[in-house]
């Protein structure tokens, strides 16, 4: 966000207001620091986007309350919704900016963007599919990197897939890392399709996490479904992947508070209907920062089992095996808050709270109705999973 310039300088940006004088900004700009003209454009539309219509994220970026990156991710987002969305956008995300990374950042407003945007899902994602495609970054040491922009069901589906066979290769006498085995398994699958590797494939199933409205499966509303890892997706492709999915794991919730099945003390393992409701809230590794997928990771009982912790929805939570070692093993200590909120205290004493991505009353608006179409409740009912996942059972510490 900062372009090197002195206080002389810097007063050219307030002089820019027709596009001529843009372009003269941006060329100044460009020479004076030595940064190609597009990329001065785009701080320089940033910058005008933070001063115009974003006033409370450059002021949260100039009391150092957030980062540029944070104040980055908020531009970007906002710069693909009406002007006049701008402002509940900052009200409803900037209050979390401060704690989250900016992965998780962008995440969260990523999520956001899709449920405000005033054109249909099914629109954009048409559109967006015309985008898609393969191409190679150079990078040093005689490697590349392989990018491919693909619909998120199919790349979510992938990535599980290329999980599971890394997984299942894991050994004494191996020496790669998960990462290596990974990539190693992506690369003799495209260049060696009938390879032994590929017949191994052909027998793991992916596992694919789909949440869809009942009234948006049967056809009655076009509210997006939410896909694991990913977020909303619309309807027509989660109708289609439900239609495809092998298996479907479906249950009631109570419609005023969504309440999941609790079993109190009477039982240490974990129902298999309440471990997935809290992957879905989850999403990812409960610990500050992690992003491990929470399909990945362990569920803990944050007040510990043996001394008087319950199996339920509140005092649960996804923790990865890193994490989740960490937390049994080190000075760091969790204690669980309201609405599922985890209040972690590092060794050193600083106070970090995490939140689950999917909370059971999410803070989102509704997105403008559809002219025509009915609205779908507040809180869906029916929930299709395609491949339930098998999740590894909590280690008994």
């Amino acid at each position: 966000m900062t372009l090197g310039l002195d206080a002389d300088e810097s007063a050219l940006c307030g002089f820019a207001r027709t596009d001529e004088e843009k372009r003269l900004l941006v060329a100044e700009v460009g020479a004076a620091v030595r940064v190609p003209e597009g990329t001065v454009g785009v701080m320089v539309s940033d910058a005008e986007t933070l001063a115009t219509s974003l006033p409370l994220t450059l002021a949260a970026l100039q009391a150092g309350e957030i980062t540029g990156r944070h104040a980055h991710v908020m531009v970007a987002q906002c710069s693909t919704i009406p002007l006049e969305a701008h402002a509940q956008f900052e009200e409803a995300l900037l209050p979390v900016a401060g704690r989250l990374t900016v992965a998780q950042f962008t995440q969260r407003a990523r999520v956001f963007r899709e449920r405000v945007h005033p054109d249909s899902p099914r629109k954009r994602h048409v559109e967006a599919l015309d985008r898609r495609g393969v191409w190679v970054d150079p990078a040093a040491d005689g490697m590349a990197q392989l990018s491919v922009l693909l619909p998120a069901a199919d790349a979510i589906a992938i990535d599980d897939k290329l999980d599971q066979i890394a997984r299942s290769q894991r050994g004494p006498d191996e020496p790669r890392t998960h990462a290596q085995r990974r990539c190693d398994a992506a690369i003799a699958l495209l260049l060696d399709p009938e390879g032994d590797l590929a017949r191994v494939a052909q027998r793991i199933r992916p596992q694919v996490i789909l949440t869809v409205p009942a009234l948006s499966l049967l056809g009655h509303t076009e509210e997006p479904a939410e896909l694991h890892g990913y977020g909303p997706i619309d309807p027509v492709t989660a109708r289609r992947l439900t239609a495809d999915a092998p298996s479907v794991t479906r249950w009631l919730t109570d419609p005023v508070t969504g309440r999941v099945l609790d079993v109190g003390r009477e039982n240490y393992r974990i129902p298999t209907e309440l471990r997935l409701a809290l992957t879905i809230e989850d999403e990812t590794c409960r610990f500050p920062g992690c992003r491990r997928r929470a399909q990945r990771c362990e569920l803990d009982h944050v007040h510990a089992w043996a001394h008087g912790g319950e199996t339920s929805h509140a005092n649960l939570a996804s923790l990865c095996s890193k994490h989740h070692h960490l937390k049994h093993e080190s000075d760091w200590t969790v204690e669980a808050l309201s609405d599922r909120e985890l209040r972690w205290t590092s060794p050193i004493g600083r106070v970090h709270i995490t939140e689950p991505a999917n909370p059971a009353h999410p803070p989102w608006p509704e997105r403008p109705p559809t002219p025509g179409v009915e609205p779908s409740p507040k809180r869906p009912t029916f929930k299709p999973v395609g491949d339930s996942p098998t999740m590894p059972d909590n280690a008994p510490f």
